[in-house]
């Protein structure tokens, strides 16, 4: 046939066949953090002072990159158990015992973990999924609310109340949040960006609660050694009547300076154990050996730089809280753990635009309060966990822009 017959077939580009619309699924749709917003201004501005990521300025100690290179050396490369190696495990099971005199079963009721984050995307997954709920305790970091999300499971929100300068727990406000297809609630104590820490009776309320309306209770503990008044936050380990609906997550991320090392764990009743220890296998597989072995240098020797860590927060904590009471129109609340401060402005109805305006035009990059939840609008996160000149630098400059950038956030 010549090529201009009427019956050759036409070739067509492969993809431009007529064909129904590619669906995404609705966890694609939730937007990325307002913090990331922030991030970008500074990326194209590489002066600014960065106190909108929640880490410490300085690296990771050395005794534990001597333990992850001693680790390569001896070839502990290899695949580990979906769990993670039972000898970290049981060094993890004798570390919570001594912090919180609670008795583990290492095989049974611990898994190591590719970062917190991904403690939670396990346990979330393991407890939630379409048709069911979970009550979040805010502000708080947004991921919390965001992984109940990525299961199809709806996030309520409850905020917590300010009592003078101190957030407090709204009992009355959170119960009233549960639904009859709610699972789980969730809290992280110390708080990011609050600063609040749950007390002992905090936890007898909240059994009481969980019990009535059946609920999972998640704690994420990541910042329990980051307090200013004794050696660890008051901890769920010390209710035994949460035991059988508890999941704990934690990382090394924050206490021992280990961020991009990725590695944290869950703490659970063995069926919720072996849930999320069967998920692992389908999400990172297991958490790389030398990485495990760093974690447990971490908690073996790692006494002496926690404590020269709460000398250096709680240091920082106070300069930080003395800079901003006496700017007119700042509230901040007390912090009683972690490493923010979140001073509320008064008349502040947009924290995003105000923080991109202090970053774009001032060189100083605060973290928005609306990025947090519900009742985080209306003030903005500090990271106080830096070298002191860097915060001393910012302070100095929000303590003169401040009222500028509030009344174009205003109008």
């Amino acid at each position: 046939m010549t090529p201009s017959s009427p019956s050759t077939t036409e070739l067509k580009p492969v993809g431009s066949m007529s064909r129904p619309h590619l669906a995404l699924s609705p966890a694609a749709a939730i937007p990325s953090s307002k913090i990331r917003a922030i991030a970008e201004i500074a990326e194209e501005l590489p002066n600014t002072l960065r106190l909108f990521v929640g880490e410490d300025t300085r690296p990771t100690p050395d005794f534990i990159k001597a333990a992850a290179q001693a680790a390569i050396a001896a070839d502990n490369t290899f695949y580990t158990s979906n769990a993670g190696d039972l000898k970290v495990r049981q060094t993890l099971a004798a570390h919570l015992a001594d912090l919180h005199h609670v008795d583990l079963d290492p095989r049974r009721q611990i898994v190591i973990t590719a970062s917190g984050m991904n403690a939670i995307v396990l346990a979330t997954q393991a407890t939630l999924g379409p048709g069911t709920s979970a009550v979040v305790v805010t502000p708080c970091w947004p991921n919390l609310s965001a992984s109940v999300r990525v299961t199809g499971a709806d996030s309520i929100e409850t905020p917590l109340a300010l009592d003078g300068d101190r957030f407090i727990v709204d009992f009355d406000h959170l119960e009233a949040a549960i639904r009859p297809d709610t699972r789980l609630l969730a809290l992280a104590t110390p708080g990011n960006p609050t600063g609040w820490m749950a007390r002992h009776e905090d936890f007898d309320r909240l059994a009481n609660l969980c019990e009535r309306h059946h609920l999972w209770l998640l704690v994420d503990s990541v910042y329990e050694r980051i307090v200013y008044d004794g050696r660890v936050a008051p901890s769920p380990f010390a209710h035994p009547r949460l035991f059988d609906r508890l999941i704990v997550v934690n990382s090394m991320s924050k206490t021992y300076r280990m961020t991009g090392w990725r590695v944290g764990s869950i703490v659970g009743p063995p069926a919720l154990i072996k849930a999320t220890q069967a998920l692992q296998e389908f999400a990172v597989s297991c958490v790389a050996g030398f990485v495990q072995a760093a974690a447990r240098a971490a908690w073996l020797e790692g006494e002496p730089h926690i404590q020269e860590m709460q000398s250096r927060y709680t240091h920082h904590s106070q300069l930080t809280l003395d800079r901003l009471t006496r700017i007119e129109g700042v509230l901040c609340p007390q912090p009683s753990g972690g490493f923010y401060a979140f001073p509320r402005l008064d008349g502040l109805r947009d924290s995003l635009a105000f923080c991109q305006r202090l970053v774009r035009d001032y060189g100083v990059g605060f973290a928005p309060g609306a990025a947090f939840g519900a009742g985080g609008e209306g003030h903005i996160r500090i990271c106080f966990a830096v070298e002191e000149a860097i915060l001393v630098a910012a302070l100095d400059k929000f303590e003169r822009h401040a009222r500028e950038c509030l009344e174009t956030s205003q109008a």
